[in-house]
C-alpha cells in the first residue's frame, strides 16, 4: 500500500478513501487489494476476513476501513468489527454513538439471566441460546395454554426434552408396540419399572434385553424431535428456569441422540431469536458510507481472550456472516497477544499487514507460523507504507496511472 502519514486519529481521518478522488493512486491501491482478495478465494464465496499484523502500528485499522469502503462501493453490505478489545483504534476513528458494542453483546446481552417471564419477550430459541452461553444446569419449564414442555440443560448443553402433554399415540411405548418392536405386556412391565425407579424408558428396555440399542435409536431420536418441535411451537406462553445440581443427571440412561444436532435439524438453520436479533441489530451502526456498518469494541473487558474464544463469539460471528455480505474484523497484533489467533480459524481468511521496514523478517515469519498453526486460511500479506518514490518505482507507478486515468501529478 502507498505510504501514509504518522499514526494518530487525525492522520487516520486524512487517510480515508472518502477524502481522495476515486481515480487517485491511493484509491486504486485499495481496489486492487479488494480484487486480489477475491482472486484468493477463486470460485469460493467468502463472508469474513480477519486483518492482523505481527506488531503494532502497521496500518491494520486504516486498511480495514478503506478496504471495507471499497467493498461497500461495489454494492456489498459490509460490517467492520472492532475486535481489538485492548487498544480499539477502529472505535476511536469511526464516529459511533454510545452503545454496548462487541463486549456489551458478549458479556451483557448474552449474559441476560433466564429466570421466568413471557415467551413474547424471550423465545424458546432465545432461552436455549442464553442457557448455552451461560453454561446453565437446570430445567426450563414451558407452558402455553394446556401445552407443556421441559428442557434439561447440563453445563449449557441440552441433554433431555420432556413433553408431558404428548398425545398418547406419540408416546414411545405406544409406538414400539404399534410397530411390533415390543409386546403390550413388555411395554407395561417396562413402564411400571420406569415409574418406580425414575429411570428413562430407553435404558430400562435395553437393560431388560427387550430391545436392541440399534433398533431403539431411531425411535428415541424421533421422540426427541417431536418434543423439541412442541417446545419451539410455543410463542405466547410462559417460561421458568429451575436450577438443578449436576447430580440430578447421574441416573443411568440411554441417549443415542445428539440433542444439539437434533435442535439444528428442527430449526433448519433459521432460529427465531427476536431478543438476540434485536440486541445485535441495536449494537450495529451505519456509517456515512452506504452499505457500510460498524460494530464498535465496547467497554474494555478484564479478560479479552476469554470472550473471544467463547461460544458466544462463535455464535455472534455466525449470525453476522448471515446478516452481511462481508464481515471484516480489525484484530490485535499477533505477537503481543493471542487474541487474533483465537479468531482466525473462525473466519474465511486472514490478511497479514506488514509495514515496510518496521519489523524484522524473523518476527514476520513467526507471525506467519502462528497463523498456520491454527489451521486458519492465510490468504496473503499486504506490504504497507511503501515509499513508491524510491528506486525508480515512482516513475513506473506514475506513468501507469497517467495512462489509465490521465493524471498529471
Amino acid at each position: 500500500m502507498p505510504k501514509t502519514k504518522k499514526r494518530d486519529p487525525e492522520s487516520f481521518v486524512r487517510n480515508l478513501l472518502s477524502n481522495y478522488p476515486s481515480q487517485s493512486r491511493f484509491a486504486e491501491a485499495y481496489r486492487t487489494l479488494r480484487t486480489n482478495i477475491q482472486f484468493a478465494f477463486m470460485d469460493k464465496a467468502f463472508r469474513s476476513l480477519l486483518v492482523t499484523s505481527s506488531g503494532e502500528m502497521e496500518g491494520k485499522t486504516t486498511t480495514v476501513i478503506n478496504l471495507c469502503h471499497t467493498m461497500a462501493q461495489a454494492g456489498r453490505s459490509v460490517l467492520m468489527v472492532d475486535a481489538d478489545l485492548r487498544k480499539p483504534m477502529l472505535t476511536r476513528i469511526v464516529p459511533t454513538r454510545e452503545g454496548h458494542g462487541l463486549t456489551g453483546l458478549l458479556s451483557g446481552t448474552f449474559g441476560t439471566e433466564v429466570q421466568s417471564g413471557s415467551l413474547q419477550d424471550l423465545s424458546v430459541s432465545d432461552i436455549y441460546r442464553l442457557c448455552s452461553f451461560q453454561k446453565k444446569t437446570g430445567l426450563v419449564r414451558l407452558e402455553e395454554g394446556e401445552e407443556k414442555a421441559e428442557l434439561y440443560f447440563l453445563d449449557g448443553a441440552l441433554v433431555d426434552v420432556n413433553w408431558p402433554t404428548r398425545p398418547g399415540s406419540k408416546k414411545l411405548a405406544t409406538l414400539l408396540v404399534k410397530n411390533g418392536a415390543l409386546t403390550r405386556q413388555q411395554a407395561e412391565s417396562a413402564l411400571r419399572r420406569k415409574k418406580s425407579t425414575g429411570q428413562k424408558l430407553g435404558f430400562i428396555l435395553i437393560s431388560l434385553g427387550l430391545i436392541k440399542e440399534e433398533d431403539l435409536g431411531g425411535y428415541i431420536s424421533l421422540h426427541m424431535i417431536e418434543g423439541l418441535r412442541a417446545a419451539l411451537r410455543m410463542k405466547t406462553g410462559t417460561y421458568a428456569f429451575e436450577r438443578l445440581s449436576s447430580g440430578h443427571f447421574d441416573r443411568p440412561s440411554y441417549d443415542p441422540a445428539d440433542l444439539h444436532q437434533l435442535y439444528r435439524q428442527v430449526v433448519i438453520g433459521e432460529e427465531e431469536l427476536p431478543f438476540l436479533h434485536r440486541s445485535i441489530q441495536a449494537a450495529i451502526q451505519q456509517t456515512p458510507t452506504e452499505n457500510l456498518f460498524v460494530l464498535s469494541s465496547g467497554p474494555r473487558p478484564p479478560k479479552p481472550a476469554e470472550l473471544l474464544e467463547s461460544n458466544r463469539m462463535t455464535f455472534l460471528l455466525d449470525h453476522l456472516k448471515r446478516r452481511f455480505d462481508v464481515v471484516v474484523l480489525d484484530s490485535p497484533p499477533l505477537l503481543p497477544t493471542s487474541d487474533a489467533l483465537l479468531l482466525a480459524p473462525q473466519t474465511d481468511g486472514v490478511v497479514l499487514m506488514i509495514k515496510a521496514g518496521h519489523v524484522n523478517r524473523d518476527l514476520i515469519q513467526k507471525a506467519v507460523d502462528q497463523i498456520r498453526n491454527t489451521h486458519a486460511n492465510l490468504i496473503g500479506v499486504v506490504l504497507n507504507e511503501v515509499d513508491i518514490r524510491r528506486e525508480g518505482y515512482y516513475k513506473y507507478y506514475h506513468k501507469y496511472y497517467a495512462k489509465y486515468y490521465g493524471e498529471t501529478g
